[in-house]
């Protein structure tokens, strides 16, 4: 295991945690991202997407992904 020295920590890779690394990485800052899970998984943790969800997911880039 390498020593890497990182800004910040995110410890859970779902809805809240994987756009926050996301914006922190796109900010410059060294993030590691850590989840219990192996991905993709079957749990769903969500069901449908907000307007404001799909507000945010445009202006990020990842909508017409």
């Amino acid at each position: 295991m390498s020593n890497q020295i990182y800004d910040a920590v995110v410890v859970g890779a779902r809805c809240a945690g994987a756009p926050t690394a996301m914006l922190l990485a796109r900010k410059g800052y060294r993030v590691l991202l850590a989840d219990q899970a192996t991905f993709p998984s079957d749990t769903v943790s969500t069901h449908l997407v907000h307007p404001p969800g799909l507000a945010a997911l445009d202006r990020w880039g990842l909508l017409p992904r």
